[in-house]
């Protein structure tokens, strides 16, 4: 097996887990490389090579990310196209989407010798247009999340669901979410949980005004718009992608949600279902 390691570097414990990683594919006779540009950072493994980004994802059966989710989050988006799968290795905190712990390394075996379950997670293609032009496309493992920026005012959002209204938000902003992203900011924003083996598209507000303002789960198929109603006294608003850089968002601008026909895969080999790795990461946290 042929596999492409991808830490986040920037986790204290990473390097080290990595390091424990290589250890064990090495016993496990597993062939191994990782970036180009963590040739210094890893230079003392003898056994680990050394790709450029499409080589190395064209060239592995399989890819382990080391870190917490935001680490899964960004090599998901980065190689969905070319559909591999991702094994994901907590080296961070809570890492809901975490395949492995860093002290059950030796379950590595199970990889190798092909032991191991797929889950294919939806995903939610986002548009945003300006007087009816794209400006930006993207797709999202996670959420998208519309919030106010630096000045402190309530906005008004409105939500449409093919072509209809469905809700006017008074709130800081609202989070859309995939069932995997629903357990992330959705769920702190007071959101539900959905198992992420279901396709669904989950609406939250983030702190609104009123007491009634509650999260709306739509079906996969529906599109779902949000925007700045035009009532609202705020137009300072910002638009994350997975928790990526803030976009500024004009009051004119729609943002367009729909189910992907990509998905991504994660690999998963404990027999641990969805919701006991929840309450076991929520309770013991």
């Amino acid at each position: 097996m042929r596999i492409a390691l991808m830490p986040n570097l920037t986790r204290e414990k990473a390097y080290g887990v990595t390091i424990e990683i290589c250890s064990w594919l090495d016993k496990y006779g597993a062939e191994y490389a990782c970036l180009d540009d963590a040739y210094e950072t890893f230079s003392d493994i003898s056994n680990m090579k050394h790709m450029a980004f499409s080589e190395l994802i064209s060239w592995c059966d399989v890819v382990i990310t080391v870190g917490g989710d935001g680490s899964v989050l960004n090599a998901g988006k980065q190689i969905v196209d070319y559909k591999k799968p991702i094994l994901a290795i907590n080296a961070g905190r809570l890492a809901f989407m975490a395949g492995l712990e860093s002290n059950e390394l030796e379950l590595l075996k199970n990889l190798i010798d092909g032991n191991y379950r797929l889950d294919r997670r939806m995903l939610i293609d986002v548009k945003v247009k300006r007087d009816g032009k794209t400006i930006i496309e993207d797709s999202c493992i996670n959420d998208v999340v519309l919030a106010r920026g630096q000045m402190l005012k309530i906005t008004d959002i409105d939500v449409d669901c093919d072509g209809k209204r469905s809700s006017t938000y008074r709130a800081d902003g609202v989070i859309v979410a995939t069932p995997t992203g629903s357990s992330a900011y959705s769920l702190s924003a007071g959101g539900p949980v959905i198992n992420p083996s279901m396709e669904a598209i989950v609406v939250t507000p983030i702190c609104p005004q009123t007491l009634f303002s509650r999260s709306t789960v739509f079906s996969a198929e529906n599109k779902i718009e949000i925007y700045c109603d035009e009532k609202s006294s705020n137009t300072d608003l910002y638009l994350s992608l997975d928790g990526g850089e803030s976009i500024n968002i004009g009051l004119s601008d729609r943002i367009e949600i729909t189910k992907s026909e990509k998905t991504a895969e994660f690999i998963r080999i404990k027999s641990d279902a969805f919701f006991e790795i929840l309450n076991k990461k929520l309770l013991d946290k």
